[in-house]
């Protein structure tokens, strides 16, 4: 019986750190063929705190580096620049029962979206209860905002949604092959490029 237990929980333990992503927000291909600024920008990076957010961020500025828009791109210390852009990561918080902590008081968001707890609690609820024979899904409506600011005043603000469901359990393994994991660079990149031409007439 030990031995089974053990199985077990190694069994739920493989199974748990599977996990699956799916991008879900509507993806757009901008056309930046317009004239390159010769102006230089700077950046400050807000709210790219965990792990994977950083990694993500990354993309966010290779992508402005690569896009050669710019005369130079450097974070904001480092140099005075022409324009100055605050990338922000506006985050839900996001949940995890069972898992570790929440990132502000579980009232909060019951108060807010009764519905969307309820049915969040029930999944948590049934993916432990049955070793996660019955999938985790994890909703996360991120955020992008980007503010640009001239001359110590705001230009503009652009904001741009990168949801995106991720899914632990067994079904994760079998999805795998299908998500969106490695599309990251790819779609953060396609957001630059929109925040580029949606910006082009006021910079």
């Amino acid at each position: 019986m030990k031995w089974n237990h053990i199985s077990i929980f190694i069994l739920v333990l493989i199974i748990n750190l599977n996990c699956s992503i799916f991008y879900s927000s509507e993806r757009i291909l901008s056309d930046t063929r317009f004239p390159i600024k010769n102006k230089t920008l700077s950046y400050e990076l807000i709210g790219w705190d965990e792990e994977l957010d950083r990694r993500r961020v990354t993309y966010i500025l290779s992508a402005l580096q690569n896009s050669q828009k710019f005369k130079s791109v450097q974070h904001y210390a480092q140099t005075k620049s022409d324009l100055h852009l605050q990338i922000i990561l506006e985050s839900s918080p996001k949940f995890r029962f069972f898992m570790g902590e929440s990132s502000e008081p579980v009232s909060y968001m019951a108060e807010r979206e009764p519905g969307r707890f309820t049915v969040y609690l029930l999944n948590r609820f049934l993916a432990v209860s049955t070793f996660f024979v019955i999938p985790d899904i994890d909703y996360d409506d991120d955020r992008i905002l980007f503010r640009t600011i001239k001359s110590g005043k705001i230009l503009s603000e652009k904001r741009y949604p990168i949801e995106s469901y991720r899914i632990f359990g067994w079904v994760s393994v079998l999805l795998m092959w299908a998500d969106d994991r490695d599309e990251w660079k790819t779609i953060l990149t396609e957001k630059v490029n929109e925040y580029l031409v949606d910006i082009k007439d006021e910079i």
